[in-house]
């Protein structure tokens, strides 16, 4: 019965100390859930146009950005799906070598 007590008390003080970095964990979760909510927005196109195609998503701290564009599946359906849109970092010169004016 001793034994059986002590064992119940460990598991007591252990689940009090693992408690607050349970909690901790929690919160710091619920915080990068509210942070990366706010880094998303979406442009919405004129509902009465179009519907919501063609509309932007775009990613506030990364800078990156989608567009809803209707696609057709391999069987043959049609979906809506968010394609990304890319942008071509590099910088094109035309011209501009030797012996050129």
């Amino acid at each position: 019965m001793l034994s059986a007590m002590k064992s119940l008390a460990c598991v007591g003080t252990l689940l009090a100390l693992s408690t607050p970095a349970a909690f901790a964990e929690q919160r710091d979760a619920q915080q990068k859930d509210a942070q990366q909510k706010e880094c998303f927005t979406i442009a919405m196109t004129n509902a009465t146009t179009g519907g919501s195609l063609g509309s932007i998503l775009l990613d506030k701290c990364t800078g990156n950005s989608w567009v809803l564009a209707r696609t057709r599946l391999g069987d043959g359906r049609e979906t809506t799906r968010w394609f990304p849109l890319a942008v071509e970092t590099a910088e094109i010169v035309i011209g501009g070598g030797p012996g050129s004016r």
